[in-house]
């Protein structure tokens, strides 16, 4: 192997990798090119040969950065180890491989496209200990392995196989993917092991088109949408997978696929658990299905379904079969569950050795036409006796009814309901018009009970009740003025009235609704409307039913025509309510021309006045025994007075944040006192208002709330290492705001908040530190409200989508109010070549109007390489002028270095003997330009290598058979240095 090295400025080294690699070499010869530590720009690199690239002084310290298509391409046999490669091509990718092998090592690939690495055309890849950011792994007719690799923030899917790729993923992790977290497609066959798949915005593992993938192990958690689906012809066998909290189905197949589980775990989900529909088939041997929101277990659109053992627990339903499905369950507990086992019209179902006990509602509810077969299945202990009255077909043909089932069967009819005393409405009367506000509102509901009442006046006098009056209603308005609460009290004002049967109250919202397959949609807004019969079904932000989300089919507009449906054909038995902003029910309403004539009347909420909310407030401190200081309500009010109403303004709940917050702050206030007194400990004033309404979240004119503790945070940014020029600059800008503060005091005029700042600077220069102490002293100054810091960088700024860009960066800078929004690496807003679908521009735009609206609210502080932020701050017109001061922060010298190791020595137990501070010294001065990339960052990883070296001595010890004395377990001798 003929050794190659590439350098920046080491006397007769290749320049570039470039260079090394077309050098000429003798035949047969392996070329080995090695690269000292720096950063590398190059165009994009084309390699037909056999190579081995790497780092001379390990993972982290040589980055390569290009902006043509790709970084490198192989079409070769090359192996990188401990490099990162930076592409920032809008489409391009770090690694491509074309009819060549690759194994990477210990290497991180970035770049700004969906594909960060990309194989095909018969290729191989290997890749160990890696790391890929911001785009994924693609590969079509390929082969390989992944394993010990983290895939984090790509773009669209974590890891994709096309076209019969074979690929072993073993121990990969895989977060914030912004589609799957793992595509199988077309035929692909992959073995997934011991995978982590966290937050993916779509699903965590999606298989397609006559695929086979096994899974052995791992868990996907927190996923968009299904946590696994199977579709489209496609096999999965499936062993020891955990599933937490996905947002729709944990598993599905759909559409002919064949799936087999062993020893799944299935906790929390926005819908089912494990779904089998479209002629496919499932079987599920000891898996367990707990707390999901729907059903646990469901089988439908003709597919067929096995369960054995495992537990279906704490779900909204234990499991179901529909639409010509098959299910067989065997030796199941269904316990603890909104109802056990439901069972449609010409379906199959097999309950073998089961049990069913603990459900709200029933355990059993069978419908005529369906075959059940029950055998050695008990129900018992459940909430309402089972619906088994039904005759039962099992597959034989011969009628049977369940032992269970009672010899007359129910009247279909309800059960009268004891008529209403004129004291009973009243009494609800009276606690709506007990309500703060709301005068519309009670004056229309007012209006609906007389009518009611005299309806039934005219029956008890035998006379023609006249036409029905439509109750179904729609409650527009603001967040937090009480359409909930009322909608409650609906309810019960109809109950009494004798208008429905029971008036038990039912909250949905899109997600309870609304299905992501053709078909479910209808099953799961008829289940919901079906439980609600009897009493009031409230859908919250009911417009979001007739928004479409992204791109695709969305079935918001079934669940509106499914519900109008059942509207009429349940007019007597149900009262609907669609509650959200007024603007967009003014939409929602023209969705299906049969919601207007279904509807009879819209009652507006309008917000809460100001004078209202302070009522609000004081009627919480009455309900929970406190009273309130005359101060404390004139601060209250006049915060009322001034707050922003936009339509994120939460009216009541705002009222109630505000108190609860006011309660912590009295106990803060409290808690230093020896015994305080009743009335002490019942009294809210001024005081406790301070940080949470006084001056919004804006500037306080007062004096520093805690001069000890000014000083204490001091002390620590005094304490740093290094970093004079930065200290005296934050000193400089202290002294400007208590200038600031003494000129207002004088009747001057004064700037009313410090600016913006700009931190340039190499990583691990103490950045972050200084933010989070700066953000600590503006608060303790009495500045800002909280002194909160916000760290946020492009992921959490950017979005995916037109318009959700802006939405996020918005989230983000509401956090920050009333603190300080630390934006690291901000200058990869800016992307190089700009245009395409990077949304980094419109995250800085929204900030620039941010910081104008709330400028007496949040400080931003910038940071990144010196180079870099210039271009940032071109991005905007308005950026360089709201950003007043940059603060460069320079890397360390050798000596503050290791002033830096030694306080992390110190810190941890650990003491640097002499003779290792000098030899430590020694390899950072030869090492300068390789910490000067790090600095800090590069300290701490130091720092683990010695007390890795120190436990490998230790270990020495131990097996020479002698006990280590205090001094060996916390000196750091030179030997331990000797290896670095």
């Amino acid at each position: 192997m003929h050794r190659l090295v590439v350098s920046q400025n080491a006397p007769r080294a290749f320049r570039t990798i470039f260079d090394a690699l077309k050098e000429s070499l003798p035949q047969g010869v392996t070329r080995h090119i090695v690269i000292e530590p720096g950063q590398y720009r190059m165009d994009a690199v084309r390699y037909w040969g056999t190579a081995h690239i790497s780092a001379a002084a390990g993972p982290g310290t040589v980055v390569i950065d290009s902006t043509g298509e790709y970084d490198l391409r192989v079409e070769g046999n090359v192996t990188l180890e401990g490099l990162t490669l930076r592409n920032w091509h809008e489409t391009g990718a770090a690694l491509q491989v074309m009819g060549g092998t690759c194994r990477a090592e210990r290497s991180e690939f970035i770049s700004t496209s969906n594909r960060t690495i990309s194989v095909w055309n018969g290729s191989e890849l290997h890749v160990r200990g890696c790391t890929v950011r911001d785009g994924g792994i693609v590969l079509a007719d390929s082969r390989g392995t992944i394993e010990d690799t983290e895939v984090t923030g790509p773009a669209m899917c974590g890891v994709a196989l096309h076209t019969g790729s074979k690929v072993t993923l073993r121990r990969v992790r895989i977060s914030d993917a912004g589609e799957h977290g793992i595509w199988v497609n077309t035929g692909a066959s992959p073995q997934i092991e011991d995978c982590e798949i966290t937050d993916p915005k779509a699903g965590g593992i999606l298989v397609q088109k006559r695929s086979d993938v096994v899974i052995r192990g791992g868990a996907i958690r927190r996923s968009g949408q299904n946590a696994l689906t199977v579709s489209d012809n496609s096999k999965a066998l499936i062993e020891r997978l955990e599933v937490e909290r996905s947002g729709l189905v944990a598993i599905a197949a759909v559409e002919s696929a064949n799936v087999t589980a062993t020893g799944v775990r299935i906790r929390g989900g926005g819908d089912n658990g494990i779904a089998v529909d479209k002629r496919a088939t499932g079987s599920f041997s000891n898996c367990e299905v707990v707390e999901v929101a729907s059903y646990g277990l469901i089988v439908l659109g003709g597919a067929t379904g096995t369960f054995r053992g495992g537990a279906l627990t704490a779900c909204g339903y234990g499991a179901a079969v529909s639409t010509k499905g098959t299910l067989t369950m065997d030796g199941t507990p269904v316990t603890g569950n909104g109802k056990g086992v439901l069972v449609d019209p010409d379906t199959d179902l097999n309950l073998l050795n089961c049990t069913i006990t603990g459900s709200r509602g029933a355990g059993l509810v069978i419908s005529r036409g369906s075959r059940v077969n029950l055998e050695g299945t008990s129900s018992h202990d459940n909430g309402s006796a089972d619906v088994t009255d039904l005759v039962i077909k099992p597959k034989d043909g011969q009628a049977q009814v369940p032992a269970e089932a009672p010899a007359e069967p129910p009247a279909k009819a309800p059960a009268p309901q004891p008529a209403a005393g004129p004291k009973d409405v009243d009494a609800l009367l009276a606690e709506l018009n007990s309500m703060i506000g709301l005068q519309q509102v009670k004056q229309e509901i007012g209006k609906l009970v007389k009518f009611l009442r005299v309806a039934e006046q005219r029956r008890a006098a035998g006379l023609p009740e006249g036409p029905a009056m439509g109750r179904h209603m729609v409650f527009s308005g603001s967040p937090g003025t009480g359409k909930t609460t009322v909608a409650r009290l609906y309810g019960r004002l109809l109950a009494a009235l004798g208008a429905v049967p029971d008036g038990h109250f039912t909250e949905v919202s899109r997600g309870d609704l609304v299905g992501k397959v053709l078909g479910e949609t209808t099953q799961k807004t008829t289940a919901v409307f079906r439980n609600a019969i009897g009493g009031v079904l409230f859908i919250d932000e009911a417009y979001t039913l007739s928004r479409r989300f992204g791109s695709g089919t969305d079935f918001g507009q079934e669940a509106i025509d499914t519900l109008v449906k059942l509207m009429e054909d349940h007019r007597d038995e149900v009262v609907l309510v669609f509650a959200g902003y007024s603007a967009e029910m003014r939409d929602f309403m023209s969705a299906n021309p049969g919601l207007q004539s279904r509807i009879s009347r819209t009652i507006e909420f309008e917000d809460y006045a100001p004078a209202e909310l302070t009522s609000i407030v004081r009627l919480l401190a009455e309900q929970y025994g406190f009273q309130i200081d005359p101060p404390f309500e004139e601060a209250l009010l006049g915060h009322f007075q001034s707050a922003r109403r936009d339509e994120h303004f939460g009216n009541g709940r705002e009222a109630r944040r505000i108190f609860e917050a006011a309660l912590q702050q009295q106990a803060l206030r409290l808690a230093d006192l020896d015994a305080p007194s009743a009335s002490d400990l019942s009294l809210l004033v001024a005081a406790d208002l301070d940080g949470i309404v006084e001056g919004g979240l804006g500037i306080r004119h007062g004096d520093a709330r805690d001069p000890g503790q000014l000083q204490s945070i001091m002390d620590r940014l005094d304490g740093m290492v290094g970093l004079a020029e930065v200290k005296e600059r934050i000193h400089d800008l202290l002294a400007v705001i208590a200038a600031n503060r003494r000129r207002r005091q004088a009747g001057l005029p004064a700037d009313p908040m410090p600016g913006h700042l700009v931190f340039s600077g190499p990583p691990g220069t103490g950045k972050t530190t200084v933010a989070r102490l700066y953000g600590e002293l503006l608060a303790a100054l009495g500045v800002l409200a909280r002194g909160q810091v916000v760290e946020a960088s492009r992921g959490d700024l950017v979005g995916r989508h037109v318009g959700h860009t802006a939405v996020q960066t918005t989230q983000v800078f509401e956090r920050a109010r009333g603190g300080v929004l630390f934006i690291d690496e901000a200058y990869t807003l800016v992307r190089p070549g700009g245009g395409g679908h990077d949304f980094g521009q419109e995250a800085i735009d929204t900030l620039v109007k941010l910081m104008e609206d709330h400028r007496d609210e949040v400080i931003v502080i910038a940071a990144g390489y010196t180079e870099e932020m210039d271009g940032f701050l071109a991005a905007n017109p308005g950026l360089d002028s709201r950003f007043s001061t940059t603060i460069a922060f320079p890397a360390y010298s050798p000596d503050e270095l290791l002033a830096i190791l030694t306080a992390l020595t110190e810190s941890s137990g650990f003491v640097l003997q002499d003779g290792a501070a000098e030899a430590i010294r020694a390899h950072l001065v030869a090492a300068a330009e390789t910490y000067a990339q790090g600095n800090g960052r590069e300290v701490r990883k130091l720092f683990e290598t010695l007390k890795t070296a120190h436990a490998r001595r230790m270990a020495r010890l131990e097996r020479s058979k002698l006990e280590p004395t205090l001094d060996d377990l916390r000196l750091i001798l030179p030997q331990d240095v000797a290896g670095l």
